[in-house]
């Protein structure tokens, strides 16, 4: 009984103390577009030096899931994202190894030119059990800030996502289409 009694004067310090939000605006934040072209979207990896079919197939994943979030950065002066992905994997017939790198990229680009504003590029080690032939892995939770006011909003921007591809592998993905 002593608790149910002690928890509205403890929510009612917090906002006194200042920890609630002021006003409903400060929970309302716009997200810049994000986007997974279908170029990028596959990753299919097959024996060097032989023509791309099943049985040279060594790794094909795909991006499944971003899950995304946006929040106020400081002082009003910025958005803060943080986002993650999800893959999953098909270890191909001539597949060598169970450990595979996954590169992927984030990039942020001006909405209105389609300039590149940042790009971060990474390695996602991945693994696959004994006796399986498909995983799925996730991506540690990635911060983009993006600089606001000076007349720029979050609509004014685009967030790209996808696999970090050779020109060869965006080629075949074009050419295959959308899965």
């Amino acid at each position: 009984m002593r608790l149910a009694l002690g928890l509205p004067a403890v929510l009612a310090a917090m906002v006194v103390a200042g920890c609630a939000p002021q006003r409903i605006e400060d929970l309302l934040v716009s997200c810049p577009t994000l986007a997974l072209p279908a170029d990028v979207a596959d990753l299919s990896r097959y024996t060097p030096g032989t023509p791309p079919d099943l049985s040279t197939l060594i790794l094909d994943a795909r991006v499944v899931a971003v899950d995304a979030n946006c929040r106020r950065g400081r002082r009003d002066q910025s958005i803060d994202a943080t986002l993650s992905l999800r893959f999953q994997m098909d270890r191909g017939p001539a597949a060598s190894s169970r450990s595979f790198e996954l590169p992927w990229f984030i990039a942020v680009l001006d909405a209105r030119t389609d300039d590149v504003v940042s790009r971060q590029t990474f390695t996602l080690p991945a693994q696959f059990g004994a006796n399986t032939t498909r995983s799925s892995i996730s991506t540690q939770p990635v911060d983009v800030s993006f600089p606001t006011g000076n007349g720029k909003r979050a609509q004014d921007y685009r967030i790209l996502v996808g696999f970090l591809l050779t020109p060869d592998e965006v080629a075949m993905n074009r050419r295959r289409g959308p899965r």
